[in-house]
């Protein structure tokens, strides 16, 4: 879609003479949560060049996340080629928690090789608060921030040297600060951040814990014209009093164009959706090449369908993950969370591709002591998760209460047997814990495996601050691929069994 351009026409006559005085208009454009998905980003910025915005922002989260991200960190010596997209279209980018899931030095070679500034207002000297920039004798400001929870999901210990300050506090200082001292005539927040309620129904989905401090924004900050919010891949498009508030859902699914009228005070937002399903989205040949690279094979039928099916009773593919975190690490006991998708695990011909869709996430596994009251307390958190539907099947809990905050994460123990039975009201649905076929006493303790990022305790706060007895150097893809190529079992093997009922 090209760019509008509304255009006013006010015909006024000075010393008998005709004026013509052309009222223009304004566009800018916005993504969030990008996630290294450059195959759609390719297609995004040609759109969004296109459109020649007056300013681009991105909201954060931009590289991290995908299988082209694993490949130009561990594989190639070459330069992400969407930090020259982007060089190409942006004039101004908002850290993300996930900017920070990478070493000091590896952010500041990201800055080096950026051509437009990266701006938060609420992580000290490291990075500059608010962005300027005058257009057509107008002045917008950009004031960033990035949820304050980034340090609690810090598993390697990369954010240590940074101090991130309550985002909401440092929003209601900055943006006081731009409205005196550099009198915009548009005002912008962009937020690395969501919402606890939705902001057109009022639905509640989260608890106000600091992490997502929209609706607070708008409560508390007067006068933003554009709140840009991100995070939580949500898609929003609302107006909020006088605010104009979005979020542009993730991974490259689209951006938006908010067209602003400054001599009528109107705005509006357009969201330009990307054809997902294009033949062209691809990554470059030399990242599909290897991805299609053929790892191993195997026998056995390891994959699944259905997220529910998969999450019910024991499945080879979870055996499969326990077999290899007990592996790695020696453990008696394995906890492993499963990504909500459809259909994942692993048959016949095994790629790089198929290794990074089952193990995404470059975490750590370690090894703490935990008693049988403790698994308890942390599986009957697991299994919150659950409830019955009106048609009397086991559903999430989310699509049963959908005003109330439910959990989220769900993990799969191996090495134990036990029966979930969700008739039971939350935090007495564990029944028949066994070890070894042996009732588990109170008072046992077990040496168990979780990875790095379930071990910070933002989800199981049971969990943080536990001592570690023993930690991998290498993280969980490279930890897969070698089980897969040195230690995969001709059979499914058995690491306990269990059972969700109803």
């Amino acid at each position: 879609m090209s760019k509008i351009s509304f255009t006013i026409l006010n015909i006024c006559y000075k010393n008998r003479k005709r004026i013509e005085v052309k009222l223009m208009s304004f566009s800018v454009l916005i993504t969030s949560d990008l996630h290294g998905r450059l195959d759609r980003f390719k297609l995004l910025a040609n759109q969004m060049k296109a459109l020649k915005a007056d300013l681009v922002i991105d909201n954060g989260d931009f590289l991290d996340g995908s299988p082209a991200t694993f490949y130009y960190k561990h594989i190639s010596n070459k330069s992400h080629p969407m930090i020259e997209l982007a060089n190409g279209i942006y004039d101004v980018a908002v850290y993300g928690n996930h900017e920070f899931h990478d070493t000091l030095q590896t952010i500041q070679q990201l800055h080096s090789e950026c051509r437009f500034p990266w701006i938060s207002c609420n992580i000290g000297e490291f990075a500059k608060p608010y962005f300027v920039k005058n257009i057509r004798g107008k002045k917008f400001a950009v004031v960033g921030a990035t949820t304050h929870f980034t340090p609690l999901w810090d598993e390697h210990g990369y954010v240590k040297e940074f101090k991130f300050e309550d985002a909401l506090t440092a929003l209601q200082f900055w943006v006081d600060y731009v409205k005196i001292y550099e009198i915009p005539d548009y005002l912008i927040v962009s937020y690395h951040g969501g919402f606890t309620e939705d902001p057109a129904t009022g639905a509640v989905f989260q608890e106000r814990n600091g992490e997502n401090q929209a609706n607070e924004i708008l409560e508390s900050i007067t006068d933003i014209d554009l709140l840009i919010t991100g995070h939580q891949h949500l898609f929003i498009n609302e107006r909020i009093h006088n605010t104009l508030t979005i979020q542009p859902t993730s991974h490259g699914n689209g951006f938006f164009e908010v067209q602003i009228d400054l001599d009528n005070r109107n705005s509006q937002a357009i969201f330009h959706q990307l054809e997902v399903n294009s033949p062209t989205l691809a990554y470059p040949f030399e990242v599909e090449q290897w991805l299609d690279k053929e790892l191993t094979s195997i026998l056995g039928d390891y994959s699944y369908k259905g997220i529910l099916t998969s999450r019910l009773s024991s499945h080879p593919f979870i055996q499969l993950m326990h077999d290899m975190q007990l592996k790695a690490t020696g453990a008696q006991i394995s906890v492993f969370d499963l990504m909500y998708r459809d259909n994942g695990g692993l048959r016949g011909n095994i790629t790089n591709r198929d290794l990074l869709k089952n193990a995404p996430h470059e975490h750590k596994l370690r090894v703490v002591t935990l008693s049988t009251m403790e698994i308890k307390q942390l599986i009957e958190q697991s299994a919150a998760v659950f409830a019955i539907n009106r048609d009397g099947e086991i559903d999430f809990s989310t699509n049963i209460f959908p005003d109330t905050p439910q959990p989220y994460q769900y993990d799969f123990w191996g090495g134990i047997s036990y029966l979930i039975d969700v008739r039971e009201v939350v935090g007495q649905r564990v029944k028949n814990m066994t070890y070894k076929g042996m009732p588990m006493e109170s008072q046992q303790y077990f040496r168990v495996v979780l990875n790095s990022y379930r071990l910070t305790g933002y989800d199981f706060p049971i969990l943080k601050n536990r001592n570690i007895l023993y930690e991998t150097t290498q993280t969980v893809p490279f930890l897969f691929k070698d089980y897969l190529l040195s230690s995969l079992p001709s059979v499914v093997p058995s690491h306990g069994n269990f059972k969700v009922i109803h």
